[in-house]
């Protein structure tokens, strides 16, 4: 597997994304993996990377990228939000449709918890498959958060606490664009779709992914759920079979319906 790090202009600022590809073959398809909410391309115990490897095996490019304030993108944190997001997903998959070893009309989106939310609202775009993992999909309807309304109101940020761990300042502007980028995108949606949801998942709700599972009615649109594991598959316990459980379904079906 080889690996490239570019930096690529995205409006005013750079979106780091790391793409890595297979040893043998001149063009291949490829993949946009998108992190979730206040975490990164290298977060949550290197969980893309794993799923990336799996992909390149299977003969296939995945990318993954940094959103708006996260790992090595450097933008602010004031402006992290579904518009910029949105922007940042946008200019890398067409970076990555540009590459002269990426078969063009060949290129999907994944997407993990926030990251499910993006892909299904870019999936204006023209993305061979979309996957999303534990996804906010719910991208009709307001996403419900918990945050501290008294430090929001009185310093215009307030401190919270991600499922890996981590604790991290968001500006209202997060919580203000989560309500003024509802879309039904995806009803358009041509291209297949898998949904995949952990029905015991304690930090996003799995009936957001069950409802749009069966109310639909998209014939394009695959699932399967994933029991006894967390948001993010209990990585960070160092036990990866769960990640590894799900690497089993999600490889084989992004290989068989996007080459």
């Amino acid at each position: 597997m080889r690996e490239e790090l570019k930096f690529l202009n995205c409006i005013d600022h750079e979106v780091p994304i790391q793409v890595d590809i297979p040893n043998e073959g001149e063009k291949f398809p490829a993949v946009l993996m998108i992190h979730g909410f206040m975490s990164s391309r290298n977060n949550d115990n290197h969980m893309l990377a794993r799923i990336s490897k799996k992909i390149v095996e299977a003969g296939i490019v995945a990318a993954r990228i940094d959103l708006c304030s996260m790992g090595e993108n450097l933008y602010s944190r004031e402006n992290y939000g579904m518009k910029v997001m949105t922007d940042e997903v946008k200019a890398s998959f067409k970076y990555l449709q540009s590459l002269p070893y990426v078969e063009e009309n060949n290129v999907g989106l994944l997407g993990h918890s926030l990251g499910g939310r993006l892909v299904f609202t870019c999936s204006t775009l023209p993305a061979k498959i979309i996957v999303s993992l534990n996804g906010a999909i719910n991208t009709s309807e307001p996403l419900e958060m918990a945050y501290d309304k008294f430090q929001m109101d009185n310093l215009g940020y307030c401190i919270v606490h991600t499922s890996s761990g981590g604790v991290e300042l968001v500006y209202r502007r997060f919580f203000d664009e989560l309500k003024t980028t509802l879309n039904d995108n995806i009803k358009n949606f041509k291209n297949p779709i898998l949904v995949e949801v952990c029905i015991s998942d304690p930090t996003l709700d799995p009936n957001i992914s069950l409802n749009f599972i069966k109310n639909c009615h998209m014939d394009n649109v695959d699932s399967f759920t994933v029991e006894n594991a967390n948001h993010t598959y209990n990585v960070e316990t160092g036990d990866f079979t769960k990640l590894n459980e799900v690497i089993g379904k999600v490889v084989p079906w992004i290989s068989s319906h996007i080459k």
